[in-house]
């Protein structure tokens, strides 16, 4: 049964037919950023009422999460537990399902959100032609086998950069071309769809900066023509293929960490 895909525009997210997709809120970010000095109050009301009101006007009845839903690894924040909680508690009105495929910041998830919300495997799940993961583990097999495979993981995010150096640095989606075969798997998806992060607060990896290093297993050269990747901004702009786009920011591949 085909699916059919479609972003929402402006948004870091997109519909799979009746299904909200998301990646990457990172709940309890800010504690991290309390410790470091800001004071930023939690983004997790704002973010939940923004997936409620893109699920009334696309007419999503579910949801679906790839990943690190909450930040803090391998501790966790009493405010982080109780954000996560109240988070889910709000959603269950505006989605007839909620799922989660569990992300490497996951840890300890599976205890806080309320029963009604389905906890996947780090090795994804799948939906018709459609395979649902992270991107931190290799995923099943049968989820390899989909059309295409959504993923979270990478922030992706597209570089730009003028002749007086100035940077800007925007949300971006990233359609990574698979190769026809791999040692793991027998059959693989034509293309994986790298979702950006839909929390603003996590910013994003440059994914074409000359330095660039993609994270998790998927991004093996044997696995993906990363050269290849479309790289699409959230309103919808085409910037063409990665190989083409390629720029020097001038940072150091010690500076990016997820």
């Amino acid at each position: 049964m085909a699916v059919d895909l479609e972003p929402v525009p402006d948004v870091p997210a997109l519909m799979a037919d009746d299904i909200l997709v998301v990646a990457d809120l990172h709940i309890g970010l800010e504690e991290e950023l309390r410790e470091k000095g800001g004071r930023i109050p939690s983004r997790a009301g704002t973010m939940g009422r923004r997936l409620l009101e893109i699920a009334d006007r696309r007419g999503a009845s579910r949801l679906a999460i790839l990943g690190d839903v909450k930040h803090l690894v391998p501790k966790m924040a009493s405010r982080e537990r109780r954000d996560v909680y109240v988070f889910f508690r709000d959603l269950a009105s505006g989605f007839r399902e909620i799922t989660i495929a569990q992300g490497n910041h996951d840890g300890m998830l599976k205890n806080i959100v309320p029963r009604n919300v389905r906890f996947k495997p780090a090795y994804g799940f799948r939906v018709a032609d459609v395979g649902f993961c992270h991107g931190h583990a290799w995923p099943y097999k049968k989820v390899m086998e989909a059309k295409v495979l959504l993923m979270g993981h990478n922030h992706p995010a597209a570089a730009f950069r003028d002749a007086m150096g100035s940077r800007q640095i925007v949300p971006c989606w990233l359609r990574v071309p698979f190769l026809p075969k791999h040692r793991r798997y027998p059959k693989l998806p034509k293309e994986a769809i790298v979702v950006p992060s839909f929390n603003e607060l996590c910013g994003g990896m440059p994914v074409n900066d000359i330095r660039a290093r993609f994270i998790g297993p998927l991004f093996d050269e044997d696995l993906v023509r990363v050269d290849e990747a479309a790289v699409h901004l959230l309103d919808g702009t085409n910037l063409g293929r990665l190989a083409d786009i390629r720029v020097d920011l001038g940072f150091r591949p010690e500076d990016y960490r997820q």
